[in-house]
């Protein structure tokens, strides 16, 4: 038995584009109009809604570990990124990222500093880390390590920009 064919459906009129606003830089060359960016929130509006979603015990120990950042680094922003908030001062120098039975601490440029205590782990000259459980405290040394992480910036710039 043989199949009859279908008529393909007609082609229309391609439909016309609407040209593209090109808004002229300084420069003097054309680039497409952006559209506005949407305001964003504050930077520790930012990370008090990720601290919000933590655990309680989580959110009790990064609270502190932000007010000691805070107070060690005044000039510090503090924003997301890589699913974890950051703390910038010339470049990220430190960390804080929560998982189900830890929060680690991460300093960019740990494999530099003194660690008196040997509170950090990991090996090389990059990134060290200690992790906190439930029920712990920040160790004392940390202020002394997030100056030292501060100073090293300060020194040799963004770590992540080699």
């Amino acid at each position: 038995m043989a199949t009859a064919k279908k008529a393909a459906p007609r082609k229309t009129a391609a439909k016309t584009k609407t040209p593209v606003t090109k808004k002229v830089s300084k420069s003097g060359t054309a680039s497409p109009k952006a559209k506005s960016a949407p305001k964003s929130a504050p930077q520790g509006a930012v990370v008090e809604a990720f601290i919000a979603k933590l655990e309680s015990w989580q959110q009790e120990l990064v609270r502190e570990l932000a007010a000691l950042f805070a107070a060690e680094a005044p000039k510090a922003s503090t924003y997301v990124k890589w699913g974890h908030p950051i703390w910038d001062h010339a470049g990220p120098f430190v960390l804080v990222k929560p998982a189900k039975a830890h929060l680690l601490i991460g300093f960019w440029r740990g494999g530099q500093m003194k660690d008196a205590e040997g509170i950090l782990e990991g090996e090389g000259t990059g990134m060290r880390y200690l992790r906190l459980q439930s029920g712990q405290r920040p160790p004392a040394s940390l202020a002394s390590l997030v100056r030292q992480a501060l100073v090293l910036n300060e020194k040799h710039g963004d770590p992540m920009k080699r």
